[in-house]
């Protein structure tokens, strides 16, 4: 019966334009279905059918009802994720589970599409702002406490790891982090360091909110807190934060650099001058050129893209160096992955 229809097709279309046809669909899907795709992610990962599937296959209906969800839609969605392998779901039970593709999006990639929904509003409002008629940060702005999870989730799997071994190499115990996100580097930290007490500083109240919720549930709160304050007022005003021994920023100075760098010269010196004996662990971008990810379009070229967007300026290492030396840092140790795009550098 298919090759009928095809040979019917051909037929009436011709076989080269048939071919071409074909061939162009082919390579015009994978864009339409990752958008399709990535928005249905979202919305399951957002009710918590994704993690509820984690522990094994769910019953649509209880879980619908139970969620106050509609079972219409929530069939829809499922079966188009079983149509392509995200899922595998008996549509006469209405039973679904996690298939191995499903898995897999759900463990390290997972970071990448909870990053993606931080700044879908940029992508929802592009064309308003490509015209004019829209500004950043006026009328359209990123989900900061999106942001520190995605970044959160996806910075446990290499960024921290580095950090936190320099931190402990270099004798920290009392740690301050800058820009603390979701509290992910800071629980890290505590899990790796027993001993270790530490203060994440974030200036979004509903992200350092959710470091303080994260912290309280995993059972730190003895040890780790966090808070709403702005770290460039943190040098003239840290009386409470005469022990910290280590200072700890993670993809956060690069945030200020658009307009320049001497903001952020100007804030290390400060840092330097109010803590004196502590020593600093930055983890930062690496600007990669537009050749290498173009032969090599990882990640990171969406990444560029979210931050050009959002007027966050990623810098070269050689950039980072010269950006320390200015505001007095002597830079102890530094581990830069080209590969990846991240640096890492302790410094005093």
């Amino acid at each position: 019966m298919i090759l009928k229809q095809m040979l019917q097709l051909i037929r009436l279309l011709g076989l080269r334009r048939a071919g071409r046809m074909k061939r162009r669909y082919e390579k015009a899907l994978p864009h339409v279905r990752g958008y399709a795709a990535t928005s249905c992610y979202w919305t399951l990962l957002k009710v918590g059918l994704l993690d509820a599937m984690a522990d094994g296959p769910v019953e649509l209906e209880a879980f619908a009802r139970d969620r106050g969800l509609d079972l219409h839609v929530l069939d829809s969605i499922c079966s188009y994720f079983d149509g392509i392998a995200v899922l595998d779901y008996d549509h006469d039970a209405r039973r679904a589970g996690l298939a191995k593709l499903g898995r897999d999006l759900l463990a390290e990639p997972r970071g990448l599409f909870e990053l993606l929904y931080a700044y879908e509003p940029i992508f929802t409002d592009l064309e308003a702002m490509l015209r004019g008629d829209k500004r950043l940060g006026r009328d359209v702005q990123r989900r900061t406490d999106w942001v520190g999870i995605g970044s959160g989730r996806l910075c446990r799997q290499l960024p921290y790891p580095v950090m936190i071994d320099m931190v402990r190499r270099n004798g920290g115990r009392n740690v301050l982090d800058l820009g603390c996100g979701d509290g992910a580097l800071l629980m890290e930290l505590a899990a790796a360091e027993p001993e270790l007490r530490a203060v994440g500083i974030d200036i979004n109240g509903p992200t350092a909110d959710l470091a303080t919720r994260q912290i309280a549930a995993a059972g730190l709160g003895d040890r780790l807190s966090a808070c709403t304050r702005d770290m460039f007022d943190l040098p003239g005003n840290h009386a409470d934060l005469a022990a910290i021994d280590c200072l700890t920023a993670c993809d956060t100075f690069h945030e200020y650099l658009w307009d320049g760098d001497s903001r952020v010269v100007e804030l290390l010196a400060n840092l330097k001058a109010a803590f004196p004996g502590a020593r600093m662990v930055i983890g930062e971008f690496c600007k990669q050129s537009h050749e290498s990810l173009r032969k090599r379009p990882t990640a990171f070229l969406e990444h560029h893209l979210f931050h050009q967007l959002t007027n966050q300026r990623i810098e070269t290492a050689d950039r980072w160096r010269d950006i320390f030396g200015r505001a007095g840092l002597r830079i102890v140790e530094e581990k830069v992955f080209d590969l990846v795009g991240h640096g890492y550098f302790v410094l005093e």
